[in-house]
């Protein structure tokens, strides 16, 4: 029996949001081809160093793959939640009515290239979403959802009196 997908809005963690990643690799690699070269080293060392260097960097540039497919982020009409796993998926929810409070925090290249992360406060737990892509409209966009489930009911409706 195939359990029917939530309706909602489906973000994932930017790739841009690991930029510093991607200078990292970049310094590895100007290591190894122009540094590297300088010190008289013998062909086995120069390898092992070699692979020594490369291992991380092939570790910090999956990183980003790996995060967007274990971690996902649903923003639906009554919750906010967050969905990780792949085998075994565990999901928190925190409904709009328990939330406490909603921050967006972003770093200076974060700035620049329009990400941040949102942390979503609950009443039990908190929701970390990590490097979204224009953090300001989904924090509005929760915020808003937010205000819709606190509203008090309209003046005028009919409500029902015990006689």
């Amino acid at each position: 029996m195939k359990i029917p997908e939530e309706k909602g809005l489906r973000y994932k963690t930017s790739r841009i949001s690991y930029i510093y990643n991607y200078i990292l690799i970049i310094m590895l690699i100007f290591f190894l081809t122009l540094v590297l070269p300088l010190f008289e080293l013998t062909p086995w060392l120069s390898q092992l160093i070699t692979l020594a260097v490369m291992l991380p960097a092939l570790a910090l540039l999956f990183e980003p793959e790996i995060e967007r497919i274990l971690r996902q982020y649903l923003i639906t009409n009554t919750d906010v939640a967050k969905i990780e796993g792949i085998i075994i998926k565990k999901r928190i929810a925190i409904p709009y009515q328990s939330v406490a409070d909603v921050r967006v925090i972003k770093g200076i290249a974060g700035r620049i290239f329009n990400f941040g992360n949102i942390i979503v406060k609950g009443m039990k737990d908190d929701i970390f979403m990590k490097g979204i892509k224009e953090p300001d409209i989904i924090y509005r966009m929760i915020e808003n959802k937010i205000a819709l489930m606190k509203k008090p009911a309209r003046k005028g409706a009919k409500s029902e009196k015990a006689d």
